[in-house]
C-alpha cells in the first residue's frame, strides 16, 4: 500500500508540471481551438509519467512492488478516456493520476482507521479525522478539474467565441433591452459617470432604470435624479425609502415598472462603465429560446499602478478565466449580476430575485437551470467597475459571497441530489455543488494549520503522539493544500491575458490567503445563521495608521502570533529536521495572516488616480445595504460571532485530535497514522556510571506498518406611495405590463416601502428546506516501543541489575532516527540529537 501511495503522489505531481508546462499562454477574449490527443494516446501516455517515477524509486524500493503499483495506477486512468476526450495527454494524466493518488491514499487511511486497534471515543475522532482527510481530498478535486480543464481543452463544444452572438445595429428586430440600475449611497459622480456610458450605448431599443432604494441623503441623490429628469427619452429615476428586500427588492420593484415591450433585462451595477457595443455583441446568444441568460466576465479600471489593486485584481480574474468557462462547457455557468443580461420571461418563470439570499445573481442562475433553461457565459469583457479601495471593503464583499454560497447549498440541497426530478444533468448538479463546497477549503486549511500548531507543540513539549497518530493528515494532506493553492496561482499566469506576471500569481496567492479568517468565519456563518448579511460593499474608505491595521485584522494576527510562538518554542526547544518540516507546513499561513494587516496598509496608502484618491479619502460612512441604517457596531458584532463560532468549530476539531492521542486513552494503534511508517522502538539500558536510574537509549527499528418577490403596488408617478402589505415574485412579475405603461408618464417616482411582506421566489423542481503510550512490564531486554514520528522518546526506568564488572560509556547525547517513509520499504531516517539530562 504504501508504495502504491508513493507512486501514485510523485507521478500525479510530474503529470500537473507536464499539464501546466505543456499549456500555451492565451490572450484574454481568445477561444483556444486544438485537436485534442486521441484515444489511444491518452491511454498510453500515463505509463511515461509513472515509469519516470518508478525507475526513481527502484533504488529504494522492492521492483515487484513498483511494477505492481504503475501497472495499478495505469489501469486506474483508463475510466477516465470518455471524460478528458477534448484533452491533451498531460492533462488526462494530471486528472486521472490524481484521482488514483487521493484514492489510494484516503484508502490507506481508511485500513489504518479499521486496523488501528482503536475503540470508543478515540475511534469516534479517528473516524473524523479521516472525514477531514476525505474532504480535503474531495476539494482538491473540485479545484483540479476546472484548473485542468482550462489548461488541457483542445477543443470546446459550447463555449461562444467573441462575435458569435453579435447581431447587427441595423437589424429591425432587435428585441428591446431593459437596463435596472441598483443604487444605494453611491458617491453621485460615480454614478453618473454609469449613466453616461449608458448613454453612448449604440443599441436602437433599450431603456435604463435607475432604481434609488434607501438613500436617506438628498444630496445623493439629487444630481442622479436630475440627469435621468434630463434624457427623459431613456432613462427614468424612481427612489424607494423604508424599502425591503435590499439590492433584490430593488430589482423586483424594478421589473414591475419595466417597460411592457421589453424582452430581456440588463443588470449594471452602479459603479461600472460600459463599452458601447455591448447589447450588439452579446444579445444575438438570446435567439436560441432555451437561453435564459448571458453572463460576462466583471472587469475593473485604475488597477494598473497600485501593487494592492494589481493582487486584488488577478485574485479576482481567476473566477471568470478559469471557474466560469469549465462551468460554461457544462451548461452550469453561474450568473454574476453585473453585466448580465437576462431573459425577462424566464425571470418572470421563476418568481423574481429572491430576496432572501445576499447573493441573489448567483441563486437566480441555479433556479433558472432548475427550470430547463440554459446559460452562457462569455470571454470578453464589456464593462469596468471600481475595486474595494479597502482591504475592509474587499473582506465585507468576500463574506458576502460565501455566506450567499452557503445559503445557496441551504436553499437548494434538495435540488442538487441525484435523484432529484429536475432537468438538471449529473454535471450540473455536481459543479454548482461542488462550486458552494469550494468556500470550505479556507476553513480546512484553518483546520489543518491548527493540527499542525498542536503537533510542534507536542513535538516540543510532549511525546510527539500528535505526529505519530496524524502522520498522514499533517504530512500529506496539508502539503497538499497548499500546492494546490499554488497551482490555482500559477492557472493565472498561464490562462490569463499575457499581462499577468508570476508576482501577479503570486499576489493572487497571497490575496486568497489574506482572507481565510474572513471565509471561514462566512462558512460557519452561513450554514447557522437564519438569515442573511446585507451589507453592500463600500466603495472608500481609509485609515492610514497601523493601529487601525492592526484593530481591524487582530483575529489575522493573533493567529500568526499563536502560530509563531509555537514554531519558536520547538525550534528552540526540540530542533530537528522533523521540527522544520513541520514549521515549514505553518510558513505559508503566517505570511496570509500577516498579509491582511499588510493589505490594510497597502490600500488605505496606495497612489489612485485622483478620482479615486477622493472617493477613497472623502467617504467615511460605512452605509449598509440593510434592514436597519448604517449601524457599524452591528457589522463588527457579527463579524465578531463569526470570528468566534470559526474559533469554536477550530476548538472542536482539536478536541477530536485530543480523543486520538490524549494519554487517557489508554489505546495505542497498533501502527503508525501515516501508512508503511515503521514503529521506532527505543531501547532502555541500564548506566551504572549515571547513577540510580541512569540510561542510555539505543534506538531500533519495529516491525513495517500496513499500510422575491416583487411588490406588487404600483407607485403614481411623481408621488409618494406606500408598499403593500403582501406579494408574491409571479404576481409583481405579472403586473409589470401595467405598471410599467402607467410608469413611463414621468421619469421620476418616489416610493415608500410599509409592511410589505415577501416571499423568497422557490425552485421550480424541489421544495427547499426552511495517544496513548502503552505501558506493561518489559521483558528481560528491557525494551519499550514508542510512537515511531517522535524525537522525544520517553524513558522508562528498569529493575537496575547488577553492576557490571565493565561498566557502560556515558554518553550525553544521543540519536534517534525517526521514519517518515511511505512504505517499509522505502525509509528515510532523519537523525536528531537529543540531550540527555
Amino acid at each position: 500500500m504504501g508504495s502504491l501511495v508513493l507512486e501514485a503522489v510523485l507521478s500525479s505531481v510530474l503529470a500537473t508540471l507536464g499539464c501546466l508546462l505543456s499549456a500555451p499562454r492565451r490572450s484574454s477574449g481568445r477561444v483556444r481551438r486544438a485537436t485534442p490527443a486521441s484515444w489511444p494516446a491518452r491511454a498510453l501516455f500515463p505509463l511515461v509519467p509513472l515509469a519516470l517515477v518508478g525507475a526513481g524509486t527502484l533504488a529504494v524500493a522492492d521492483a515487484s512492488e513498483v511494477v505492481v503499483a504503475v501497472g495499478v495506477l495505469w489501469v486506474a486512468t483508463l475510466p477516465w478516456l470518455g471524460k478528458t476526450s477534448r484533452w491533451g495527454v498531460w492533462a488526462h494524466s494530471a486528472w486521472a493520476l490524481a484521482v488514483a493518488a487521493g484514492l489510494s491514499y484516503v484508502g490507506a487511511m481508511l485500513w489504518w482507521t479499521l486496523d488501528s486497534g482503536l475503540s470508543g471515543l478515540t475511534l469516534v475522532g479517528a473516524w473524523l479525522l479521516l472525514g477531514l482527510e476525505a474532504a480535503a481530498f474531495l476539494l482538491l478535486l473540485a479545484y483540479g478539474w476546472e484548473v485542468v480543464d482550462v489548461l488541457g481543452s483542445r477543443r470546446w463544444h459550447r463555449r461562444l467565441a467573441p462575435g458569435t452572438t453579435a447581431v447587427a445595429a441595423t437589424r429591425t428586430d432587435l428585441p428591446f433591452v431593459s437596463i435596472h440600475v441598483p443604487v444605494h449611497n453611491e458617491p453621485p459622480d460615480l454614478v453618473l459617470d454609469t449613466l453616461r456610458s449608458l448613454a453612448a450605448l449604440d443599441y436602437p431599443a433599450y431603456e435604463v432604470l435607475v432604481v434609488d432604494s434607501n438613500t436617506e441623503r438628498d444630496a445623493l441623490v439629487a444630481p442622479v435624479a436630475d440627469f435621468c429628469a434630463e434624457h427623459p427619452d431613456v432613462f427614468r429615476f424612481h427612489r424607494l425609502l423604508d424599502w425591503p428586500g435590499h439590492k433584490a427588492g430593488a430589482l423586483n420593484y424594478a421589473l414591475t415598472v419595466t417597460d411592457p415591450q421589453a424582452l430581456v433585462v440588463g443588470v449594471v451595477d452602479a459603479d461600472h462603465q460600459v463599452d458601447a457595443d455591448w447589447l450588439l455583441q452579446t444579445v444575438g446568444a438570446f435567439e436560441d429560446p432555451q437561453v435564459a441568460f448571458v453572463q460576462s466576465p466583471r472587469d475593473y479600471r485604475d488597477w494598473e499602478g497600485s501593487g494592492y489593486l494589481r493582487r486584488l485584481y488577478f485574485s479576482y480574474d481567476y473566477f471568470f478565466s478559469v471557474s466560469q468557462p469549465s462551468r460554461d462547457e457544462r451548461d452550469a455557468a453561474v450568473f454574476g449580476g453585473t453585466m448580465g443580461l437576462v431573459r425577462l420571461k424566464a425571470l418572470r418563470d421563476v418568481g423574481g430575485w429572491d430576496e432572501g439570499c445576499v447573493t441573489e445573481d448567483a441563486e437566480l442562475s441555479l433556479r433558472l437551470l432548475a427550470a430547463g433553461y440554459s446559460g452562457h457565459h462569455l470571454d470578453r469583457s464589456f464593462g469596468r467597475g471600481v475595486l474595494p479601495l479597502t482591504f475592509e471593503a474587499l473582506k465585507q464583499q468576500r463574506f458576502r459571497a460565501c455566506f450567499g454560497g452557503m445559503q445557496i447549498l441551504r436553499r437548494h440541497w434538495r435540488t442538487l441530489l441525484p435523484w432529484s426530478r429536475t432537468p438538471l444533468d449529473r454535471s450540473q448538479r455536481l459543479a454548482h455543488l461542488v462550486g458552494g463546497l469550494q468556500w470550505v477549503g479556507d476553513l480546512l486549511s484553518l483546520v489543518f494549520a491548527a493540527v499542525v500548531v498542536v503537533s510542534l507543540l507536542d513535538v516540543a513539549l510532549g511525546d510527539g503522539l500528535v505526529l505519530q497518530r496524524l502522520g498522514g493528515l499533517v504530512l500529506v494532506a496539508v502539503p497538499a493544500l497548499i500546492l494546490f493553492g499554488l497551482l490555482r496561482a500559477v492557472a493565472v499566469v498561464k490562462v490569463v491575458a499575457q499581462r499577468a506576471t508570476w508576482r501577479d500569481a503570486l499576489g493572487a496567492f497571497v490575496t486568497w490567503l489574506s482572507l481565510g479568517w474572513v471565509v471561514s468565519a462566512a462558512v460557519v456563518r452561513g450554514l447557522t445563521a437564519p438569515e442573511g448579511v446585507f451589507d453592500r460593499t463600500p466603495r472608500a474608505t481609509a485609515d492610514t495608521s497601523v493601529s487601525g491595521a492592526v484593530r481591524s485584522n487582530r483575529v489575522e494576527l493573533a493567529s500568526a502570533v499563536v502560530a509563531g510562538v509555537a514554531v519558536l518554542t520547538a525550534v528552540l526547544v526540540r530542533p530537528g529536521a522533523v521540527t522544520l518540516g513541520l514549521a515549514a507546513l505553518l510558513v505559508v499561513p503566517i505570511v496570509g495572516w500577516l498579509a491582511a494587516p499588510a493589505s490594510t496598509l497597502a490600500a488605505a496608502r496606495a497612489d489612485l488616480p485622483p478620482g479615486l484618491r477622493a472617493r477613497r479619502d472623502s467617504e467615511r460612512a460605512r452605509a449598509r445595504w440593510g434592514r436597519s441604517g448604517g449601524a457599524g457596531g452591528a457589522r463588527g458584532s457579527r463579524a465578531s460571532r463569526g470570528s468566534l463560532a470559526t474559533a469554536a468549530g477550530v476548538a472542536v476539531v482539536l478536541g477530536v485530535v485530543v480523543l486520538v492521542v490524549s494519554p487517557a486513552s489508554q489505546q495505542t494503534p497498533r501502527d503508525s497514522a501515516l501508512p508503511g511508517v515503521p514503529r521506532t522502538s527505543v531501547r532502555v539500558q541500564p548506566d551504572p556510571a549515571l547513577g540510580d536510574g541512569g540510561s542510555t537509549w539505543a534506538p531500533s527499528t519495529g516491525g513495517a506498518g500496513v499500510a422575491g418577490a416583487a411588490a406588487t403596488g404600483t407607485p403614481v408617478p411623481g408621488s409618494t406611495s406606500v408598499g403593500p402589505t403582501s406579494a408574491s415574485g409571479a404576481t409583481g412579475a405579472a403586473g409589470a405590463a401595467s405598471t410599467g405603461a402607467a410608469t413611463r408618464v414621468s421619469p421620476s417616482t418616489v416610493s415608500r416601502g410599509g409592511s410589505r411582506t415577501t416571499t423568497p421566489p422557490t425552485s421550480p423542481s424541489a421544495t427547499q428546506p426552511s495517544g496513548t503510550t502503552s505501558t506493561s512490564a518489559s521483558p528481560p531486554g528491557q525494551t519499550k516501543t514508542v510512537p515511531g514520528a517522535t524525537n522525544r522518546p520517553t524513558k522508562t526506568k528498569s529493575a537496575s541489575p547488577a553492576p557490571s564488572s565493565a561498566p557502560l560509556a556515558t554518553s550525553s547525547s544521543s540519536t534517534l532516527s525517526i521514519p517518515l517513509s511511505i512504505s517499509a520499504s522505502v525509509s528515510v531516517s532523519l537523525p536528531v540529537s537529543l540531550p540527555v539530562p
